[in-house]
């Protein structure tokens, strides 16, 4: 076949968005060059193997109930287990600390009805959320994102909650999502998180989540992959790599700009003999808001995966937002570190002397900072040939929606 007869497409960023965005090209017919500027692929969705334990960069979990990702990914190929849905709420304290359990009553009906009596909230909030549910599960996704722009506060007061619940549970809970404790992101971006969340699972791989980018690379049949690439636009078809100039049909952005806004984490990850946890939950700070505390959330993922550490001990991981690290004044990981252990001693005062730390990761752009006005305009036509989360919203869903769009809108205009 002659080289004009090759339709050759290049893709820069090797992360989520990019690899899908190869697997649909090669899906039409496409040969693709894929251009990665690190020493490995999926972008931010990275492991490590650190001293027996499997170390995610940053805290991450896969949701089942996202439909595109679930056509994507094969979880049972993966070795994926579930969280049970719900969490643990903590209410710190050095001498006894107190611990609530919130188990979803659709899934798990008597652990919920038990936690009605457990006076963590009232019954009138945990009522709240099962319409909340109920309502949103009848919403279209693509729905979702065309009501009105508020914040996720404005909304989540419109709907009654108290001030106590939203602080002592949705503030750990989608804070530690969407990185960010005040709860400013978009409205539409909670309703469709929440939705999903509640129709799905909160799985991690056996192998840590850089299982989700090997197993899309793993499909690729016409790719070839360029590690350590520093290339060189020229324009919307032709590129520089290593001195020498290739030209394609079409070349994909699969990257964030480097003024894309975005929000930071850290993430402190330990070595404890056992777990702390006596249920496969996350843990909710509930005096985030109200006590100024610096945790969001903890996870053991060693109870969902015994791989994730060696045998007989457990690996913890510990959340903490960037914005409220700043807010104390906390700006290198060293001090992050010490503040994070002082505060655990108020959640696991009996334990936490044994814990060792392995790793203190900041991720300086974990997800991108996103308007209300960005929102307004998600269903419009994307930018030609530009993907990633940024483009669309910040989830693995999105990165995939982001793709799937630009490379539908490609086709379309190629035609």
């Amino acid at each position: 076949m002659s080289d004009l007869m090759v339709k050759k497409a290049a893709v820069i960023g090797a992360g989520i968005s990019g690899l899908y965005t190869c697997l649909l090209l090669e899906k039409h017919g496409y040969t693709v060059d894929l251009f990665e500027k690190s020493s490995t692929i999926g972008g931010r969705m990275a492991s490590e193997n650190k001293s027996g334990f499997i170390l995610d960069s940053g805290f991450h979990v896969l949701q089942t109930g996202y439909p595109l990702a679930s056509s994507v990914f094969d979880y049972e190929k993966m070795g994926c287990k579930a969280f049970e849905p719900g969490a643990l709420i903590i209410r710190p304290d050095k001498n006894k600390p107190k611990v609530w359990r919130f188990a979803d009553p659709f899934r798990r009906p008597l652990k919920g009805i038990l936690g009605v009596f457990s006076l963590f909230t009232t019954p009138l909030n945990l009522l709240r959320v099962g319409l909340l549910r109920m309502k949103l599960s009848r919403i279209k996704d693509a729905d979702v994102f065309k009501q009105k722009s508020q914040t996720t506060l404005e909304f989540l007061r419109s709907r009654g909650f108290s001030e106590s619940f939203i602080q002592s549970f949705f503030s750990p809970l989608f804070g530690g999502i969407f990185l960010e404790s005040e709860l400013r992101t978009d409205a539409r971006m909670f309703r469709f998180v929440f939705k999903n969340m509640s129709r799905g699972n909160m799985v991690l791989p056996k192998e840590g989540i850089s299982a989700c980018p090997k197993q899309l690379f793993e499909r690729l049949e016409n790719t070839t992959l360029n590690l350590n690439s520093n290339v060189s636009l020229q324009s919307e078809i032709e590129l520089i790599n290593e001195g020498k100039s290739l030209s394609y049909q079409a070349i994909f952005k699969a990257f964030a700009p480097k003024k894309q806004p975005s929000r930071d984490v850290w993430t402190i990850h330990f070595a404890a003999p056992k777990s702390p946890l006596s249920s496969k939950y996350i843990m909710l700070n509930s005096a985030l808001k109200s006590g100024n505390k610096l945790i969001s959330h903890l996870a053991v993922p060693s109870d969902i995966q015994p791989s994730y550490a060696p045998e007989n001990q457990a690996l913890v991981t510990v959340t903490v937002i960037g914005e409220d690290a700043k807010k104390h004044d906390l700006t290198d990981g060293k001090s992050v570190e010490k503040s994070v252990i002082a505060e655990l001693s108020t959640w696991f005062p009996k334990q936490i002397s044994s814990w060792k730390t392995i790793d203190i990761q900041y991720i300086e752009a974990a997800l991108p900072e996103l308007s209300s006005q960005h929102f307004d305009n998600l269903n419009q036509s994307s930018n030609m040939n530009l993907c990633g989360d940024q483009t669309y919203h910040g989830s693995v869903e999105g990165a995939l929606i982001s793709a799937q769009r630009a490379v539908d809108e490609f086709l379309k205009n190629a035609a």
